[in-house]
C-alpha cells in the first residue's frame, strides 16, 4: 500500500484551487520550495504521473490531475466535516461568529436564542461581527462569519436562508427634516424619481425590493452617485439632504437622527429578516445555534408589523 499523507492531499487540493505555488504555500504556511517538494513526493507515490503542468508563469492541472481532484475533493471534504463534528462533540459548540449589518431587526429572537445557546452548552458563545455596508455577504462567503442576519428577499445560489427573525417590517424613506417629502403623511415610489436615492449596490434583489429601478408610471429612479461607506456617513448624507434612503421601519427607528424624518412608503411591500449561511459549508455548532433559533421562533410567534 502506498503511504500517502493527508498533508500531501491537502496541498494538492489547495494548489488545484490556487494554481500558484506561492499562494498555495502561503495558504498552508509552507515555503514555496517545500510545497514543490511535497507535490513531487505525491506524484512519485502515485506512479510518477504529473498532476500539474508547470512553467515559470503558469500552473495547470493535467488530465490525471483533473481526475484525481474530482474524486479526491469530496472525500477530503467529508473527512474534514467528520473531524469537525468529532471536535465539536469533544469540546462543545465553541464560538459562533454572527455577522450583523445593524441591530435593527430580529433582536428579540436573537437575544433569547443566544442566551439559551450559551446556557445549554459549556464554553459556547455567540460573537457579533459587523458586516460592511457595501459587502454584506462578503464575510459569509469568505468564512469570516458562520451566520449572517440578512434582509429579504435574497436569492443567491450559494446562500441558504434559514429561520425568520422578523417579518412584515414596513417600508419607509428617510429624508432630511427640511426635505420636501419630510412633512408628508406618506409618500409613493413615484416621488423617488425626483431625488437622488441611496440603493444597496451589492445585492441586486435587495436593491430592487427597497427601491425599484423605475416608478409604476415608468419614470427612472436614479441612484445617488455619492459613495457611502458606513451607517454614520449614510445618516449624515441624509440629514444634509444629499440623498434620500428607502429602508425599513426598524432601521429608521433604531438609527433615529435629529436631522432626519421618517416617512412611510405604503406602496412598497413589507420585508423580513432571516438567518443565512453558506451552502455546502458544514458547521455543527452553527447548526446547533440555528436549531436554538428555530426553537425560540416556535415558542415566540414573530409579531407582524403594519403601518
Amino acid at each position: 500500500m502506498v503511504d500517502i499523507e493527508l498533508r500531501e492531499l491537502r496541498l494538492f487540493l489547495a494548489l488545484a484551487e490556487e494554481l500558484h505555488f506561492g499562494r498555495t504555500a502561503e495558504r498552508l504556511g509552507l515555503t514555496t520550495s517545500r510545497a514543490s517538494q511535497t507535490l513531487r513526493a505525491l506524484e512519485r507515490k502515485l506512479g510518477g504521473r504529473r498532476l500539474f503542468d508547470r512553467t515559470s508563469r503558469v500552473v495547470t492541472l493535467t488530465a490525471a490531475g483533473h481526475a484525481l481532484h474530482d474524486e479526491l475533493a469530496p472525500i477530503v471534504t467529508g473527512l474534514d466535516n467528520t473531524l469537525t463534528r468529532a471536535r465539536v462533540r469533544a469540546a462543545g459548540p465553541g464560538v459562533i461568529r454572527l455577522g450583523v449589518l445593524n441591530a435593527a431587526s430580529g433582536t428579540l429572537v436573537l437575544n433569547e436564542a443566544v442566551q439559551l445557546f450559551e446556557e445549554a452548552h459549556d464554553g459556547a458563545a455567540v460573537r457579533l461581527v459587523a458586516t460592511p455596508l457595501n459587502d454584506r455577504l462578503g464575510p459569509l462567503r469568505r468564512r469570516e462569519v458562520d451566520l449572517s442576519v440578512t434582509r429579504l428577499p435574497l436569492d443567491q445560489p450559494d446562500i441558504v436562508i434559514g429561520p425568520l427573525l422578523s417579518q412584515d417590517d414596513p417600508r419607509v424613506v428617510t429624508v432630511a427634516i427640511d426635505h420636501p417629502l419630510a412633512g408628508r403623511r406618506h409618500v409613493s415610489v413615484e416621488d423617488f424619481a425626483d431625488y437622488p436615492v441611496r440603493k444597496p449596490a451589492d445585492v441586486p434583489e435587495l436593491a430592487e425590493a427597497s427601491c425599484p429601478s423605475h416608478t409604476p408610471s415608468g419614470c427612472p429612479i436614479v441612484p445617488s452617485d455619492v459613495e457611502v461607506n458606513d451607517i454614520s456617513e449614510l445618516l449624515l448624507l441624509i440629514a444634509q439632504g444629499r440623498l434620500i434612503h428607502p429602508t425599513v421601519a426598524p432601521f429608521a427607528e433604531h438609527f433615529r437622527h435629529p436631522g432626519i424624518a421618517i416617512v412611510p412608503v405604503p406602496d412598497l411591500p413589507p420585508s423580513s429578516t432571516a438567518l443565512a449561511w453558506l451552502k455546502g459549508y458544514e458547521h455543527p455548532a452553527r447548526d446547533t445555534f440555528v436549531a436554538t433559533v428555530e426553537q425560540v421562533v416556535a415558542t415566540r410567534p414573530l409579531p407582524a408589523r403594519r403601518t
